[in-house]
């Protein structure tokens, strides 16, 4: 699981040069390589800058996860790769 901030750029749901948070699940063989991969997977996604603000692997059984946004984006990694949570509150330069 990675933290991030990362400007959308051609997203359909966010304004272009908005910065906001994201936290993005990725299935790798290792946080290196969640680490290498995920920028370019952003990219795809209409995400870009992305500025890593921290990294760890999922300690924890998925299905124990207790928020279901979280839970659900974990399950959606497992099958698919990659899912993002995006916070919808754009992040001013104030309170970044």
């Amino acid at each position: 699981m990675l933290k991030l901030i990362a400007c959308a750029d051609g997203h359909e749901q966010y304004v272009d040069g908005e910065r906001h948070a994201l936290l993005v699940f990725a299935s790798a063989n290792s946080l290196e390589s969640a680490l290498s991969s995920t920028p370019k997977r952003l990219i795809t996604c209409g995400w870009q800058h992305a500025e890593v603000r921290g990294a760890k692997k999922l300690a924890v059984e998925v299905s124990s996860i207790g928020d279901d946004v979280l839970r659900n984006a974990a399950k959606a990694a497992l099958q698919d790769g990659y899912a993002i949570v995006v916070y919808a509150t754009p992040i001013g330069e104030l309170n970044s």
